[in-house]
């Protein structure tokens, strides 16, 4: 099945389309939704799906941006844009991106949703021709060949484009896995595949290592003149390090060749330490900062990067760690705190809706008339309207 990751602000167009489309007919499954443009890249990175529907007027990245950076990183993921009447003019900046269709919002019925959606699948199928068995198949082979007849693996396409670890059940077999409760109430939270611990001592000479976010590494060696051990390390782990190595260890295997392995592991965690604040004293000192950051520029054009730079961790890792915190995205969090301060001037001021609205960092007009409905009820004009007859 095909990933589709679907971007739209307007939750009654993303529900329409969602139960309306019989994804399984065009081998597609709805993998992962964002009401955001910064969202839906961070996502885009993670999951790496092969079709992407996007609104092109979202609030922060909209779909403008997202579409560039997205091709900057992949050039063969299909792209169907949702769009009014009104946008083809700007659409046009869009002709180089390799648009695959578009859907318009008002218009559109399904059959021309469905051709263009049969139109993606035949792209699709040229492309990645079964996709999902025959990246099992590399996976499998490259596995047994190590674990066999020590042949040197090529990390690159043991690499799930969705960064999950993938070992098919044939590799499986040739080892044994010690999950704790813990690695399991994590393995439920992220939702990922995970490899954890140290193979069974039935399997001598053997190492395990697993980088991933929210993980952690464990490297344990046996060798017959070096006994190495390294306790595990509970550092979170970033996406940019979400790679897993299944590595077993043949009797030739030198001494020398453990040592500088082991080296290796050491400086790449070393090199990506700043991201994984280990305490939770830590993860919520660093949110703490962000929230207040945001309190005080909340007028500006703050973006993900620009708020993860602030408090010195990578963007994605920001991301998920202030979702995991908060129970919100930072996008949410940063609108709460400009619609506080919205509200307060709409009340106390004569000033225009517009103004106000620019002054305290919403720079759509569109968006924020949107936004401001579906957190009060009511319009901008409305709400203020009542709330100055109700002081009369």
């Amino acid at each position: 099945m095909y990933k589709v990751l679907f971007a739209e602000d307007e939750l009654l167009v993303r529900l329409g389309l969602q139960n309306s489309i019989p994804w399984e007919k065009y081998d597609m499954e709805l993998s992962v939704q964002a009401d955001n443009g910064t969202e839906a890249y961070e996502l885009f990175c993670k999951v790496r799906p092969q079709l992407v529907i996007t609104d092109i007027r979202m609030e922060g990245m909209d779909g403008y941006e997202l579409i560039r950076k997205i091709r900057e990183i992949d050039q063969d993921c299909a792209i169907i844009i949702i769009t009014c009447m009104n946008d083809f003019e700007a659409l046009r900046s869009m002709m180089g991106y390799h648009i695959s269709g578009y859907i318009l919002k008002a218009s559109m019925t399904m059959e021309e949703i469905s051709g263009i959606l049969e139109k993606v699948q035949s792209y699709l199928k040229r492309m990645w021709p079964e996709e999902v068995g025959r990246k099992e198949k590399t996976t499998e082979d490259i596995l047994r060949d190590y674990f066999i007849s020590g042949e040197e693996p090529c990390w690159e396409k043991m690499t799930c484009k969705n960064g999950d670890s993938f070992v098919p059940e044939e590799v499986k077999k040739l080892i044994m896995f010690r999950l704790r409760k813990e690695d399991h109430e994590m393995i439920n939270e992220l939702g990922y595949k995970f490899i954890y611990d140290v193979v069974e001592r039935n399997i001598p000479r053997s190492v395990v290592v697993k980088i991933n976010e929210e993980d952690f590494c464990a490297l344990t060696c046996y060798s017959d003149s070096l006994e190495i051990e390294l306790q595990k390390i509970r550092h979170s782990i970033d996406s940019y390090l979400g790679i897993s190595f299944c590595i077993s260890l043949l009797d030739r295997r030198k001494n020398t060749e453990m040592e500088s392995l082991y080296n290796s592991y050491c400086r790449l965690l070393q090199k990506g330490k700043q991201d994984f604040p280990v305490r939770s004293d830590d993860r919520k000192k660093l949110i703490l900062n962000a929230k207040n950051y945001m309190e005080e520029h909340y007028k500006d054009a703050l973006s993900l990067e620009s708020i993860s730079n602030v408090v010195g961790i990578s963007a994605s890792y920001f991301s998920h760690l202030f979702k995991s915190e908060t129970g919100k995205n930072y996008v949410d969090f940063l609108n709460e705190i400009r619609m506080k301060h919205v509200l307060d001037e709409l009340e106390n001021t004569n000033d225009k809706i517009l103004a106000i609205a620019e002054r305290n960092g919403f720079r759509n007009l569109e968006y924020f008339s949107r936004f401001f409905k579906k957190k009060m009820g009511t319009s901008p004009a409305a709400w203020r309207k009542n709330r100055w007859e109700k002081e009369k």
